[in-house]
């Protein structure tokens, strides 16, 4: 079953009214799509192990 992507909650558009509505949103979503592929997506370094698991992570650790 498909739900319809936009529903007119009150008063009664015209084709051409819902027509200038769904091309207002159509292109509001390609320009936030065009801005999320430009920016570079930042690492989350809190799940990286490589920080704690390198080979000089404990080279002054003294163990008794």
């Amino acid at each position: 079953m498909n739900a319809p992507v936009i529903q007119v909650l009150r008063g009664n558009p015209s084709d051409d009214e819902v027509a200038a509505l769904t091309a207002v949103l159509t292109q509001l979503d390609a320009d936030a799509r065009a801005k999320a592929a430009q920016t570079k997506q930042t690492r989350d370094l809190w799940t990286e192990p490589g920080h704690r698991f390198n080979p000089s992570a404990f080279r002054n650790v003294r163990y008794y």
